[in-house]
């Protein structure tokens, strides 16, 4: 849910390298046509901060030219990357930085930005500020004459929204191998080509992606991030989860419990499920078998006494079959996972 646009005022003469851009914050259309799709905090007028790999932004606008800025002023080495398309193109890759050529030499337009949050350190400090692993974003330049266009329809009505809940796979950890020059845990870590993401895409669907590395249902994990039923409710600490109600959630988690008790598991499991209810009264739920099979049947268990007292719209999906390969399912792999998500969730008449 998109509350307000976030920009910077112009800045000052002293950067004359951006001279020849206007600020996308003289454009009244501005705040109609930016929208901002994953857990954002977006309680300050100047930024939007988020510290989840897939958290993305869209937006139309006219000009040659366009650049992203960002408050760098808490990130460390390894910067987070994030990655971009402009209409039909080719994704682009790079890392944060205060200010990010996003593309030049266009035609007049319009133009739409697709631009994602594609991986953070999930070692780095991304709970309790100040939040290194973080991105923090300040607005669009474009060039001069190019303005911000209304958004689409599709944008503020679309057909399925879906909140993806897990731990470091369904961030997308370890997506990407490492190649020349981009060997962080930021370069490896690839939100858009995860499997949560494919099968978002897939279903045409808006999407949050919310995962944490090495987090448990109770434990908590890297990041000084803590369990999923204790990090839920916030976007991270002092930061309170928003109003957003998706269609369906999708819960990936087990595979960092395996030496949790499933005695112990399975009441954790049921409370994670009255809270995720308790909060979106409205959305189908799927709980995943984790593909790892970790808790598996006290996953089912929890799910099975959820339908008995009457919440039919709790299902449990099998995953056996899927996945058998190393722990974080690499990009190649993803796209078969999402393959059989989608169908799961279509067979369970939980998607169009």
């Amino acid at each position: 849910m998109i509350k307000r646009i976030l920009v910077l005022p112009l800045l000052t003469l002293a950067m004359a390298a951006l001279s020849s851009l206007s600020q996308a914050a003289d454009s009244p259309a501005l705040a109609d046509s930016m929208r901002f799709f994953g857990r954002w905090d977006l309680r300050a007028p100047d930024r939007a901060i988020t510290v989840n790999s897939g958290s993305y932004i869209l937006a139309q606008f006219s000009g040659s030219s366009v650049q992203a800025r960002f408050d760098v002023s808490l990130n460390q080495v390894p910067f987070p990357t994030i990655t971009w398309r402009i209409d039909n193109g080719d994704w682009q890759e790079s890392e944060v930085a205060a200010t990010v050529k996003l593309a030049d030499g266009l035609s007049d337009g319009p133009h739409t930005l697709w631009l994602m949050v594609r991986g953070l350190d999930e070692h780095q400090s991304r709970w309790n500020p100040p939040l290194v692993a973080s991105v923090t974003f300040l607005g669009l330049d474009l060039a001069n004459n190019g303005k911000m266009l209304p958004a689409l329809e599709a944008w503020d009505h679309p057909k399925l929204k879906i909140e993806f809940l897990g731990d470091s796979i369904t961030e997308g950890v370890l997506v990407q191998r490492q190649r020349p020059g981009k060997t962080s845990w930021p370069w490896q870590t690839d939100a858009l080509d995860s499997y949560s993401s494919q099968t978002a895409q897939l279903l045409d669907a808006s999407w949050r992606q919310v995962g944490f590395g090495a987090t448990g249902i109770k434990h908590g994990g890297h990041g000084q991030t803590p369990g999923a039923l204790d990090s839920f409710n916030f976007f991270y600490a002092s930061c309170p989860r928003d109003d957003w109600q998706p269609d369906l959630v999708v819960i990936n988690q087990g595979s960092n419990d395996k030496k949790t008790p499933p005695e112990q598991y399975l009441p954790f499991y049921v409370q994670y499920l009255s809270l995720i209810r308790q909060a979106y009264p409205k959305a189908k739920i799927a709980a995943l078998r984790p593909f790892s099979g970790t808790q598996a049947d006290s996953i089912r268990q929890a799910v099975d006494a959820a339908r008995a007292a009457g919440d039919t719209s709790i299902v449990y999906i099998d995953t056996t079959g899927w996945y058998s390969g190393p722990l974080h399912p690499n990009a190649s792999a993803s796209v078969p996972l999402a393959a059989h998500l989608v169908a799961a969730l279509k067979s369970n008449n939980l998607v169009p």
